[in-house]
């Protein structure tokens, strides 16, 4: 689908996957980035939205070039009886039975600078009225015009801006939409491990406390241990066991929601979710990320769209509450005959010149007050765009800080998750040999399960910062460059 995305997905292969055999059970985040990109509704929404906004903008390229149409009214029959005005004024109602039918053909051309058009036409009429056996035809072989307001509001002006910048933000919001997709399913990949973790943690506390149990029982009975002891391992293997019930749960659906998203029936729970490495970025440059947002959010362009908007509205209030004047010009050829020939053989000449005006001699402050409203949604808009780059400088700085700190706090954590694992282990033998008691054991039972949970919520932080990193700024820290999806 997107070669950028396919090169970026290798390197997380890469980095992901250790060199060992694999199953078909096993899956992959870079797996999982391929799959939202060829199937997810997400991913063909932004396509489809893209998409839309290249048929508007070839729409309105098609506004600039030359209209052609032809129309016709062949009949238009009358059997009817009508009034007809006297010399004397009184009404007398005679009865007619009159056809008329014409032809025209039409062409014109907009003038984008000046907000005129151009016109070109030919037609031919013909007039029959079967109670005197008479008919007659009426043609214009061609005439040629201009029709130009001189005061008035022309559209064409701003809409090639307005246009161009619609174009640019789609395609720019393609980007960020591609990038927010992408984060969203790493999110959703991470509570599956989240959900995978607590279950492995749920069982294996599971099996220790059977265990100990065990353990605990044959030491009441012999008196080396209170009931007390035996009635905290039982809280704590029934825990255990319900864990391991809310953790099935919460692995089914964990799937269910990101096969779902990737429009994917689900996989089974028993599949094997790998969980990625850290990404090796030894520096995460914050001002080359906000100098990136700032040519590929598209918010930036939205802004300069906006103000080509209101530059339109302004023009257009003036105009409509302004002095306006039209202007219509037009040469051509015609003629009236009984016969069609005539009219293209030996036409009259044709000059049609109007000028129309209409000035506004009291509007009681309606021009006023909608020129003042409209620069006063100017200000807002420059305000509102001068919070949300500063919003979106300060997501990125953020962003960027949090990744930095959890790309070396991730090291740490894995090395205490090792060595609560270790130091567990120790103790679960020390209470086997009766040297801890099962506060002691629990303590680090539970020690070990938490930085196991920290680590794993870290490197899901870390991903998830990686893609609102990419999203925020349009750039890929990975790789260095910008990100642009065709």
């Amino acid at each position: 689908m997107i070669n950028q995305i396919r090169i970026t997905c290798l390197w997380f292969f890469i980095l992901t996957i250790t060199v060992s055999a694999t199953s078909q059970s096993e899956v992959y985040l870079e797996q999982i980035l391929t799959q939202v990109l060829d199937n997810s509704f997400a991913v063909k929404s932004a396509e489809l939205r893209k998409d839309i906004a290249g048929e508007k903008f070839k729409f309105y390229k098609s506004l600039l070039k030359p209209n052609i149409s032809l129309s016709a009214s062949i009949p238009n029959f009358i059997n009817s009886s009508t009034p007809i005005t006297q010399p004397d004024g009184s009404i007398a109602f005679q009865s007619i039975r009159q056809a008329n039918g014409s032809l025209s053909a039409f062409a014109s051309q907009v003038i984008p600078a000046t907000g005129g058009t151009l016109f070109i036409n030919s037609d031919i009429q013909r007039f029959d009225d079967f109670t005197t056996s008479f008919h007659q035809y009426n043609g214009v072989p061609i005439r040629a015009g201009i029709v130009q307001p001189i005061f008035g509001f022309n559209p064409w002006k701003y809409e090639k801006a307005i246009q161009d910048f619609s174009l640019a933000e789609a395609e720019l919001t393609y980007n960020i939409k591609i990038e927010e997709t992408l984060g969203l399913a790493t999110d959703y990949y991470f509570n599956i491990l989240i959900a995978k973790q607590n279950l492995e943690i749920a069982n294996t506390n599971q099996i220790v406390n059977e265990k100990l149990l065990k353990i605990t029982v044959e030491r009441l009975t012999l008196g080396k241990v209170s009931r007390d002891e035996k009635l905290q391992l039982e809280i704590e293997l029934n825990t255990a066991k319900l864990a391991v019930s809310q953790a099935s749960t919460q692995l089914e659906q964990s799937i269910a929601v990101l096969y779902t998203f990737l429009g994917l029936p689900p996989l089974n729970a028993e599949a094997s979710f790998v969980i990625p490495k850290n990404l090796k970025i030894e520096n995460v440059n914050i001002d080359a990320l906000i100098n990136s947002s700032k040519k590929y959010r598209p918010e930036i362009i939205a802004f300069q769209k906006n103000k080509a908007l209101n530059k339109l509205d302004l023009a257009r209030a003036n105009a409509d509450y302004g002095l306006q004047a039209n202007l219509r010009a037009s040469i051509g050829l015609v003629r009236g005959a009984e016969a069609v020939k005539e009219i293209y053989n030996d036409p009259f000449s044709e000059q049609r010149f109007n000028i129309t005006l209409s000035v506004p001699i009291l509007d009681w402050g309606k021009r006023a007050a909608a020129t003042s409203q409209i620069r006063l949604q100017q200000e807002e808009l420059d305000a509102a765009y001068q919070q949300q780059i500063l919003e979106l400088e300060n997501g990125i700085e953020q962003r960027g800080l949090i990744f930095s700190r959890l790309q070396n706090e991730i090291v740490l954590l894995q090395e205490i998750m090792e060595k609560a694992e270790e130091r567990f282990q120790i103790s679960n033998d020390r209470y086997i040999l009766g040297n801890i008691d099962i506060t002691n054991l629990t303590l680090a039972q539970r020690e070990k399960d938490q930085t196991k949970r920290n680590f794993i919520n870290a490197l899901k932080s870390y991903w998830v910062s990686y893609y609102e990193i990419r999203a925020l700024s349009g750039y890929d820290i990975l790789n260095n460059k910008e990100i642009i999806y065709q």
